[in-house]
């Protein structure tokens, strides 16, 4: 389980040491669609914000680890965590398209979280 999340750090390290160079990582032959990526790469970082409370003794939560978690969305998309790394590989070694990708995530991520907002702010303390 950790070592899922040992790849994803080693791949997003990696691609940081070759990203200054002119290096052509070629097209894999599973590679996830960039919209099917954007979305499950919303559903990692909605799990990242995920805060557990390991303190609560009853929470079904307590068992769950990160790293299952992001199983979890391999598994929504029916997508094995090596298609997954070497999709992010070759996506991230594209940095400009990259880059409109991640803009794409927190825009995604953004319209979230104005659905939850209140409309209104509670007016605390002022009569």
């Amino acid at each position: 389980m950790k070592q899922f999340i040992g790849i994803l750090m080693f791949a997003a390290i990696l691609t940081g040491l070759t990203s200054c160079y002119n290096t052509s990582i070629p097209k894999p032959d599973k590679l996830i669609e960039k919209e099917e990526f954007v979305k499950m790469m919303v559903d990692i970082y909605l799990i990242q914000g995920i805060n557990t409370d390991f303190s609560d003794p009853n929470a079904l939560k307590k068992k769950l680890t990160q790293t299952d978690l992001y199983y979890s969305v391999l598994k929504k998309y029916s997508v094995a965590d090596t298609v997954f790394i070497r999709s992010l590989i070759y996506y991230s070694s594209h940095p400009k398209e990259y880059e409109k990708m991640h803009v794409q995530i927190l825009n995604n991520l953004n319209e979230m979280e104005l659905q939850f907002k209140p409309k209104d702010k509670l007016k605390v303390g002022t009569e």
